[in-house]
């Protein structure tokens, strides 16, 4: 791209367009554009009022990890990703055998289900649902309050959309990220990538980030 634009006049008119605006982005457009005016359809994809963590373990102690949080965390819904259809439904199998009202939700469902699924769990008629990232776009619903990533994503973007389930509407939000050891770059990557921090999960959460009821300031609500 560098090497395009090097050869193009000097008054050209450069047309850019990104699904999200991480630092990469931010240097490209600082680099080659001058006074941009910019357009962001996108509001709604930002980290704000959303609070990060990750738990680094193995991929044996993930379900483990994951009955911890439930017994511990003040939830109102959660959704939890995973990187494919299979471990979706093996994972919502396995919350239910540990006690946990659990829906799941992923492509290769027929589009009637899907719809009967994220209807029902709209309405609050279960806590937790596991699913892909068919569930990270355009799909909004108030009472979300943590999101967890059992399976770590590779790209900020995915990763932005995913969190973007939480804190919306001004809301707060938490989100988990398990970590395995092959994450770990990902994880630097991504931060780095969206200039944020995924800090180390602290022993005790504070409900005050994540839950309305013991947060004593409105946040402010940037997202539509």
């Amino acid at each position: 791209m560098e090497d395009i634009i090097l050869t193009l006049p000097k008054n050209r008119q450069i047309l850019l367009y990104s699904a999200t605006f991480p630092l990469s982005v931010q240097k490209f457009m600082n680099s080659h554009l001058q006074k941009p005016y910019e357009i962001n359809l996108m509001e709604e994809l930002t980290l704000k009022g959303v609070t990060q963590y990750y738990a680094y373990v193995t991929e044996r102690q993930k379900v483990h990890c994951l009955n911890t949080l439930f017994s511990r965390l003040q939830i109102n819904q959660s959704i939890i990703f995973c990187n494919s259809s299979q471990r979706v439904e093996l994972l919502a199998k396995k919350i239910s055998q540990l006690g946990y009202s659990c829906f799941y939700i992923h492509a290769k469902m027929r589009q009637e289900h899907r719809n009967r699924v994220f209807h029902d769990f709209r309405n609050g008629l279960c806590r937790n649902l596991v699913c892909t990232d068919l569930f990270t776009r355009g799909i909004d619903i108030q009472a979300v309050n943590v999101v967890i990533n059992f399976d770590f994503p590779k790209l900020a973007e995915t990763y932005l959309h995913r969190i973007g389930r939480s804190g919306r509407f001004g809301h707060l939000g938490l989100a988990i990220n398990l970590i395995t050891y092959d994450d770990r770059f990902n994880l630097k990557s991504i931060e780095e990538q969206l200039g944020t921090e995924i800090k180390p999960i602290p022993s005790n959460i504070d409900k005050s980030l994540y839950v309305a009821e013991y947060h004593s300031e409105p946040v402010e609500d940037d997202k539509p």
